[in-house]
């Protein structure tokens, strides 16, 4: 690929970019995946950080502890880096490409249909 990276990534993003530049070409809609997944990236990276300053706990409206909403805003942040690095597909070191959301589905309701073989 070997463009520029954009401007806006910090550590973890920027070498993610990096690392799939030295070992990728993508399309140009694998590109504008791949700015997103580094900059979530980092985003998952600021929030970690959050959590690990400021705790798992929160003191709600009335005084209560409360899980922080942190928690789950980082839960779903990790969750679109998965889907958005499956969009991209790009292959592992055995050289397979990590499932989508809809592959695992139907390799589940596949294994469910046929007693636990596998359909492939």
């Amino acid at each position: 690929m070997t463009k520029k990276p954009p401007t806006d990534l910090r550590a973890r993003g920027l070498a993610f970019w990096r690392g799939v530049d030295a070992g990728w070409v993508l399309s140009l809609d694998e590109s504008v995946l791949l700015v997103e997944v580094c900059r979530l990236l980092d985003t998952c990276d600021a929030l970690q950080e959050a959590l690990n300053r400021d705790g798992v706990l929160a003191t709600g409206s009335a005084g209560q502890l409360r899980v922080s909403p942190v928690v789950g805003e980082l839960r779903a942040c990790r969750l679109a880096v998965a889907r958005m690095l499956a969009q991209i597909g790009l292959p592992d070191q055995t050289g397979a490409t990590v499932p989508s959301p809809t592959t695992v589905r139907a390799r589940r309701a596949a294994r469910a249909r046929w007693g636990g073989r596998d359909a492939s």
